[in-house]
């Protein structure tokens, strides 16, 4: 061999390992993990929500992730009580297609913060209602005082309505 081929396949080599190392690393890592693209939360409005939940109670899981007091001294109708630190357990009861899960809070952050784990964890059905329990008084929608059914045996329930 010349000194011209073996420089040109030396070159070749590098050149494709160099592809086959940055393709390897695209495909293994995940875009969310290199922070390049921030998490979209999908938010409804109160009363858009409440119109579809109305007409179609079925094709939802309506959650409100405040503790269960906060839970208790009046929350939106419809909705079941997960609190945010119980979502890591309570989440393998949460269907990830044939519903939409919608989270509520005192506010936006906890249905913000519940949204994002959700999502990590492979949710993609999944809204918010900014403003939260707030914004839904504001809007004149119907809450309920109360621990329900669901504060014993949220589990329960949720497997209820999946299955």
């Amino acid at each position: 061999m010349t000194l011209i081929s073996k420089k040109t396949l030396l070159f070749s080599g590098l050149v494709l390992a160099g592809v086959t190392v940055g393709t390897f690393l695209t495909l293994v890592t995940p875009l969310r993990f290199l922070s390049l693209i921030e998490p979209r939360i999908t938010d409804i409005t109160p009363n858009d929500f409440y119109q579809e939940f109305s007409k179609n109670p079925d094709d939802y899981i309506f959650i409100d992730v405040r503790s269960v007091e906060n839970y208790a001294s009046g929350h939106p109708a419809g909705a079941v009580n997960m609190p945010l630190q119980t979502m890591y357990v309570q989440r393998q009861h949460l269907p990830k297609s044939g519903k939409t899960i919608v989270l509520t809070c005192g506010g936006d952050y906890s249905s913000g913060v519940a949204f994002s784990y959700l999502q990590h964890f492979g949710f993609f059905n999944i809204k918010r209602i900014p403003g939260g329990l707030p914004a839904w008084k504001a809007a004149g929608l119907p809450t309920v005082e109360g621990l329900g059914p669901y504060a014993t045996s949220t589990s329960r329930v949720l497997d209820e309505s999946v299955g």
